[in-house]
Order: C-alpha cells, then sequence, then structure tokens
C-alpha cells in the first residue's frame, strides 16, 4: 500500500483529516501537534530509515491540511536534501511553509463579488470564469476537481455556501 493509501486509511478510521493549525508560518508545533506529526511521519516513511523523500514530505504535508498547487510544492521541495528529511526537519519544513487555510467565511465572500442577483448559487461557467480572472488560475484538473465537489442541478448552478462548507471541511472519509 503505497503512502496516500495508508493516510487515507487511518484517515477513515480517526474519522476526518488530521489537520494540523499553526498561529503563522513560522510558528512552533504543539507537544500534541508534534506526536501527531511524528505518528503520521512513521505511517508515510515507507522503508522505515527515519527519512521522508520530497515526494512523501509532499503527501504528508497535504495530509496536514495545506493545499499547495503541484508546481508549489515542486518549489517546496526543490531545495530539500535528496536523502529526504527526518522528523524535525520536516516539522521545520512543515511550519516554514505553512499557510494559514482559507476559511469558509472568506471563500462566500469571494463568491459573493460574482453573485451579482445576490442568490447564494453560481453556474459552473461563471465559476471558471471567476476563477481564469485571478492573477494566478488555478490548473484546469483543479477547477474540476472543486466542481466535482459542488452538488450541481442538472443546468451546472450550484449553491456556492455549501460548496465552501464542504471545502473547508475537507475531504469525507
Amino acid at each position: 500500500m503505497d503512502a496516500s493509501a495508508l493516510l487515507a486509511a487511518d484517515m477513515k478510521r480517526d474519522k476526518g483529516s488530521f489537520d494540523v493549525r499553526l498561529a503563522a508560518a513560522g510558528a512552533n508545533l504543539s507537544k500534541e501537534q508534534l506526536k501527531q506529526v511524528a505518528e503520521k511521519f512513521r505511517l508515510v516513511d515507507r522503508d522505515k530509515d527515519g527519512r521522508l523523500t520530497p515526494q512523501e514530505c509532499g503527501i504528508l504535508f497535504r495530509a496536514f491540511g495545506q493545499n499547495p498547487t503541484d508546481d508549489e510544492l515542486t518549489e517546496m521541495t526543490r531545495t530539500m536534501p535528496s536523502q529526504g528529511l527526518e522528523l524535525d526537519g520536516f516539522a521545520v519544513f512543515f511550519s516554514t511553509h505553512y499557510k494559514t487555510p482559507t476559511s469558509e467565511e472568506q471563500l462566500i465572500s469571494a463568491f459573493q463579488t460574482f453573485d451579482l442577483d445576490d442568490s447564494g448559487f453560481i453556474s459552473a461557467a461563471r465559476f471558471k470564469d471567476m476563477l481564469a480572472a485571478l492573477g494566478q488560475p488555478l490548473p484546469t484538473e483543479e477547477v474540476d476537481a472543486i466542481l466535482r465537489e459542488a452538488n450541481m442541478d442538472e443546468r451546472g448552478i450550484f449553491n456556492y455556501k455549501a460548496l465552501a462548507r464542504k471545502l473547508c471541511d475537507g475531504p469525507m472519509p
């Protein structure tokens, strides 16, 4: 079983995600968070050498609630030692690259900007246009993945408040 599958099984057992929240990037992890990181670190360390490869670091980084694009993750791990990171190194990596997750309220506010009739609903086409207008548009695959989470009706319209809640709650086990 690969690292992603092991984490998914562990998430199902733990009934959700293992979000690790920090006050800000660069903040230290609490003792409880370090314990959680150590447990999942050992789970992802496929060859049990006490180090995570750059790919394994990316898997664990995302499992802890961070959502970098593939390009961002590649850039983050570019300078990582080829032999990978030990637990302490991963904790520093996580803290350094941590971004406070977007809140449900922030997402709803962003959607409302494009909801001209204040209905609480938006079309998939308008959503795609909205994302294309951003400074750094999301790749098509990521937009499609987000839209798969939306409960669209036959016209391609969805309740963006429900989508924001679903996106902030994370993947369901």
